[in-house]
């Protein structure tokens, strides 16, 4: 975007002294273009995604505490498709432990060449993906016998291609057509009325791109969702130990839901993004209050 309002600029110099009306309205139409986030992803140019995940549900004073830990490394490229851009992801790492065993090493995922593709339409709206049932069989197949169960949950078809959408609809759909200027801010909501997202763009920010910013991004989500999930873990602990889990309630939760992100506002290209949830539930029983505690963190960086 900024190299062709560039050579606009330059050939309206060689042309004439005093641009007519309409090549003013032409510069100003180009400018408001590069102030605000636009989809326009760079065509055959493979680059490397690398992300980190790490979720700890625990209950501080039991023995309580589950940790998975993964790492997923990809070599990505956008591609177009009659008018579609097709995003491959190629799996090339893969790495689990869960609760400090490793599941999965890292390499075992070279051979097996598993690919998802993602095909978004101009507005970056998720029209189709592509390979996620392969992509289980082949995931799943890694694993030993104790492991696959596990992996099955983590990587089922289902999950992946919801995964898959999630993931393009959080990078894309709160900031195409938004102002791209530091200070700005704007709120947006799931088509549910589920989660409401208050986005600020705090700065301009260094990366490879011509220009970058960061941007903060804050949650107000639906909690009904997070307590169910929450009250069905803490419902299998109870069990386990013996207890009766219809005696136990979730009545309160502190929560904080944020990603920060670098991103080119001419092409909506990623250069490093971080998402934190952290949740303090407040969980009653008949011996009292129990604290548990959930952390998710996951991390991207990207390298073209």
């Amino acid at each position: 975007m900024i190299p062709s309002v560039r050579l606009t600029f330059l050939g309206l110099l060689f042309l004439a002294c005093t641009p007519s009306n309409t090549e003013k309205e032409s510069n100003t139409a180009a400018q408001a273009r590069a102030v605000t986030f636009v989809y326009a992803p760079t065509l055959d140019r493979p680059h490397r995604e690398t992300m980190r995940r790490t979720e700890e549900f625990s209950i501080p004073g039991s023995q309580l505490r589950n940790v998975e830990q993964w790492a997923l490394d990809w070599d990505v490229v956008v591609r177009q498709e009659t008018n579609l851009f097709r995003r491959s992801l190629k799996l090339v790492g893969l790495k689990l432990d869960l609760n400090g065993a490793p599941a999965l090493r890292g390499d075992e995922v070279k051979a097996s060449a598993v690919t998802l593709d993602v095909l978004t339409d101009k507005d970056s709206n998720v029209v189709d993906v592509r390979g996620s049932e392969q992509f289980s069989a082949a995931i799943v197949a890694l694993g030993s016998p104790e492991s696959q169960p596990v992996l099955s949950r983590i990587f089922s078809p289902d999950r992946l291609k919801a995964l898959a959408i999630e993931r393009s609809v959080e990078l894309h759909s709160d900031f195409v057509g938004r102002p791209a200027q530091p200070g700005s801010t704007w709120m947006a909501n799931d088509a549910s009325g589920g989660s409401t997202r208050q986005i600020r763009v705090l700065a301009e920010a260094p990366c490879a791109a011509s220009r970058c910013v960061q941007v903060r991004r804050e949650y107000d989500v639906d909690r009904s969702a997070l307590f169910a999930d929450v009250a069905q873990r803490v419902g299998a602990y109870v069990k386990a130990q013996g207890g009766d889990p219809s005696r136990v309630a979730v009545t309160g939760m502190d929560l904080k839901l944020e990603d920060t992100l670098v991103l080119a506002p001419a092409t909506m290209e990623y250069y490093a993004a971080e998402f934190v949830q952290d949740m303090q539930i407040h969980v009653t029983g008949p011996n009292g209050e129990l604290p548990v505690k959930l952390k998710i963190r996951r991390q991207t960086e990207y390298r073209y």
